[in-house]
Order: structure tokens, then C-alpha cells, then sequence
């Protein structure tokens, strides 16, 4: 059967027949597969095209990279791209000069496909590495994703990288080495390097803004010592509140089945009277319930006068709150536990309306006059305003921000078996 009537089959119910007489044929079959993978018109569907051409492998390699390269549209390349990652090739040193193609595309691309092959990549290290300083930012992110999918046996590679006279992949390196390996990847000379940058950037540190996705408390005191006793926090490292921020959105959001959100938690200076405490010291990756919760709280305030525990979600509409002061809970608040509720509303709360509640039921506006802008004030409370209100709100950090002392970042008990995980940090 010609190829083109196989081609009209991959549309039709038959398209299983059809996609292996096409594999059959091999390299004829490339061209025409192609230009239907590239008409967004098409009436197959562009991932049984994609397949076909996968298993059909080699031959199917350059024309690939080249229909990528020249992608008319971002949909395109993204097609030609997904087929180009799973062709069935096994002599993988055929991808590696898509490294040192011209278009960021196929180097992007082609430094994806070698992370999938995780550790089976290891012989092509040297190539990634040569691409860690890439002029294009997403094939530098790439090829980082690649390389630390190549595991502990990469690490001499970078370290070799590090020593070299060339400084050209020194510093790019480095971030390698903390993606793949963590601060315990790092030589004496490199965490030397580290601990001076730190210490540079934090005299001179204005605070900022932090994306809050995640829990934290709050206490009233500024003796960290104090602080890291309370949740048997040791090894406390001073970092920059940057790099604070950074560690906990990172361990928050991070994945992989050596991922632990457990293994450290940052601890920030005295922010405008109060020290903050990020992360998860006190459970091994199961969120608290509200008893364990609360019963924290209560501990820490007999020793600090009061504990504050805040929660928000970047993803949806979870906030709450906990404030205990000498031992005894006096607010608790959860938008998904709204029964549970303790204590009367809190000061912090006045003004505002609870989120679970709706501030216009459909008769909220009957008989008020438009013009009245005071009967459209109704506002919500969530923890950030609850937070700026009674204790210090961290996504409103700035300049104007009373800083004492210096952040930390220090291991919980789970860290102490487990280390810190791995992955680069902004300082």
C-alpha cells in the first residue's frame, strides 16, 4: 500500500495496521510522516504521528531536529520535540551533536532527551557539562536537569571543572554540583567560596517580599538560640534571607523520590520584633493536625509569652491561623475547618470578614445606597492580613523592615539522618 493512503489510515479506526506498515517501511516513511506532524490542520492526531515516527527511530533523528530548528510555530517545535525525546534509538551518542546544534531549540531539546535517560547518559557528561555556560537561559536549565539526573558519579566530573584554570564553566558548575549533590557536593574550597559570598550580600541585605505558599511560625523574641531549642534545630548555617526564602519554596515544592521536606528549616532574623520559623521541623512530611498543632503552640508560648502559626496556599484558598499566648490557645482558625474554630475572633480579625464566609449573601445589598462606599468594605481576612496586623506579614517585607541579627538554615531531625536536600539556591 502507498505510503500516503497509510498516512490517511492513521485518521481512521485502523490506525494501529496503518502506523505499523508505516514503521515498516522505515525511511521512506519519514518525510511524509513529518509534514502531517507539522500541519496543525491535519486530521490525525499529531501524537499518533509523533509515535509512528518514534518507533521508527534513526532515521527519523535529523529530520527531526531539523523540522524543530525551523519550527514555524511554538506548537510545531513542541511536537517535533516530544517525538524527538522518545525516538528508539539505543546508541545514545547519536543525540549528542544535537548538543552543538544552532538552534537553542534543539540543544533544549536534546539536552531533555539525555535526562531521560538518567544514568545511561553518564558517558555524555562531558558534553553537557561543555553546555553549562549556554547563552540561552532555557538550555542552561535544561541541561542542569540533565546532569543531575546522571547521579553521584558526575560529581568528580564538576569538581574537576571547578579546579580547572578555564574559568569559563567554574561558576556554572558550582550550581551544578549543588543540584546534584547539595551543599554536601561541595569541597572545602567551594563551601569556603560560599560562606564569603553569604557573609558579603548579608551586611548589605535589604529584606524582600517572600512567596508565601506553606506554614511558618512566629515568635516575639530575637534569641535564636532560643529558637532552634524549642524545635531541636542544630547546625545552624547563616545564610541570606534570600537564600532562606529560596531553601523553603524549594523544599516545599520540590519532587523526586530523594525529596525530603523535612530535612531543614529557616529561621529568619528578628523581623520587626519577631523571628520566623519555616518549614517542617516538627513532623517527617505529614502535615500536622490541628491537636499537634495546638499543642505546639501552647508549648512554645509558655516559653516565648506567645506563638503564632500561620498557613497560605499559592494553589488555592487554604489560610489559617493559630495564636497562643502563655500556654493556652486563644485563636484558631482554619478556612476547611470551620467548625473547629477556638477562641473569640482575634483583634487582627476586626474589620475583616472570615473567608469561609460569604461577604455578599444576595441580599447584602438591599436598601444601601450606592453611593455608600462604606457598605462596600467588606474585606477578607487571610492569613497575610491577620499576620501584618498581629505579628509581621513575610510577603510585606521591605526596606522599611527593623532587621536584628542574621537567617538560618538549620537541621531538623529528620535532616540529621537524611542532610540537606540537594538542588542550587538563589543567594
Amino acid at each position: 500500500m502507498e505510503i500516503q493512503a497509510l498516512i490517511e489510515q492513521l485518521a481512521g479506526p485502523d490506525q494501529k495496521a496503518a502506523s505499523d506498515a508505516l514503521v515498516e517501511i522505515g525511511a521512506p516513511a519519514v518525510g511524509p510522516v513529518l509534514d502531517v506532524l507539522c500541519d496543525e490542520d491535519s486530521a490525525v492526531d499529531w501524537s499518533t504521528s509523533a509515535t509512528v515516527l518514534r518507533r521508527i527511530g534513526r532515521p527519523a533523528l535529523d529530520p527531526l531536529i531539523e523540522a524543530m530548528a525551523k519550527a514555524p510555530t511554538t506548537e510545531v517545535a513542541r511536537r517535533c520535540g516530544w517525538a524527538h525525546s522518545g525516538l528508539k534509538i539505543d546508541d545514545l551518542s547519536a543525540f549528542v551533536p544535537g548538543l552543538r546544534h544552532p538552534s537553542p531549540e534543539v540543544r533544549a531539546n536534546t539536552a531533555y532527551t539525555l535526562q531521560l535517560k538518567g544514568e545511561a547518559a553518564l558517558p555524555h557528561a562531558s558534553d553537557l557539562i561543555a553546555l553549562l555556560d549556554d547563552p540561552d537561559p532555557d538550555v542552561r536549565q535544561r541541561v542542569i536537569w540533565a546532569i543531575k539526573e546522571l547521579g553521584s558519579a558526575v560529581v568528580p566530573l564538576l569538581r574537576d571543572v571547578r579546579r580547572s584554570r578555564s574559568g569559563r564553566l567554574r561558576r556554572p558548575a558550582l550550581e551544578a554540583l549543588a543540584e546534584v549533590a547539595g551543599p554536601a557536593g561541595l569541597d572545602d574550597r567551594d563551601l569556603a567560596a560560599v560562606r564569603r559570598l553569604i557573609r558579603v550580600k548579608q551586611a548589605a541585605e535589604t529584606p524582600e517580599p517572600m512567596h508565601l505558599c506553606g506554614t511558618w511560625f512566629a515568635l516575639p523574641t530575637g534569641d535564636q538560640q532560643a529558637v532552634l531549642d524549642a524545635f531541636d534545630l542544630s547546625d545552624p548555617e547563616p545564610v541570606t534571607m534570600r537564600l532562606g526564602a529560596s531553601a523553603w519554596n524549594s523544599d516545599h515544592h520540590g519532587w523526586g523520590a530523594d525529596h525530603l521536606a523535612c530535612s531543614r528549616t529557616y529561621v529568619s532574623p528578628r523581623l520587626d520584633g519577631w523571628t520566623l520559623v519555616f518549614g517542617n521541623p516538627f513532623h517527617s512530611g505529614e502535615d500536622l493536625d490541628s491537636e499537634q498543632l495546638t499543642d505546639h503552640c501552647r508549648a512554645l508560648s509558655t516559653r516565648f509569652g506567645a506563638a503564632h502559626w500561620y498557613g497560605a496556599s499559592c494553589g488555592d484558598d487554604w489560610t489559617a491561623w493559630c495564636v497562643a499566648e502563655h500556654g493556652e490557645v486563644v485563636r484558631y482558625y482554619d478556612i476547611y475547618e470551620e467548625d473547629d474554630q477556638i477562641g473569640p475572633p482575634h483583634p487582627a480579625e476586626e474589620g475583616y470578614v472570615l473567608p469561609h464566609i460569604d461577604p455578599f449573601p444576595d441580599d447584602a445589598f438591599d436598601g444601601i445606597d450606592i453611593g455608600d462606599s462604606a457598605a462596600f468594605q467588606a474585606r477578607e481576612c487571610h492569613a497575610t492580613t491577620f499576620a501584618a496586623r498581629a505579628s509581621v506579614d513575610p510577603s510585606a517585607l521591605g526596606p522599611k523592615t527593623d532587621v536584628q541579627g542574621h537567617a538560618v538554615l538549620a537541621l531538623t531531625p529528620c535532616g540529621r539522618t537524611h542532610g540537606h536536600p540537594r538542588g542550587a539556591l538563589d543567594i
